[in-house]
């Protein structure tokens, strides 16, 4: 489904929030995020397009931007978030919590 590899990257500052280049497989993208990170509670697993921007704070030297399809230097993600719709199907401690 995507000509990248399957890499979950941590890329939220005071959020939660992991991603991977490529539109991967929404079910196989979410089992390789909890089994990565597994006390975030991650949900709501989404194909977006992003640009790699220059940060303006200073404190990064560069953040992704979520732009259109077909817009110029744009790359497919497969993204995800903490506590995301659905977060309650892909994580094994909610289940215990009831």
């Amino acid at each position: 489904m995507s000509r990248y590899p399957l890499e979950i990257e941590s890329v939220g500052s005071d959020t939660y929030i992991v991603m991977s280049r490529g539109h991967h497989d929404l079910g196989e993208f979410m089992r390789a995020a909890v089994d990565q990170y597994p006390d975030w509670q991650l949900g709501g697993p989404e194909h977006k397009w992003c640009k790699t921007v220059p940060d303006r704070s200073g404190n990064l030297a560069c953040r992704y931007a979520f732009v259109e399809p077909g817009t110029r230097g744009a790359w497919p993600a497969t993204y995800c978030w903490e506590y995301g719709e659905d977060w309650k199907l892909y994580n094994a401690t909610s289940q215990q919590e009831g």
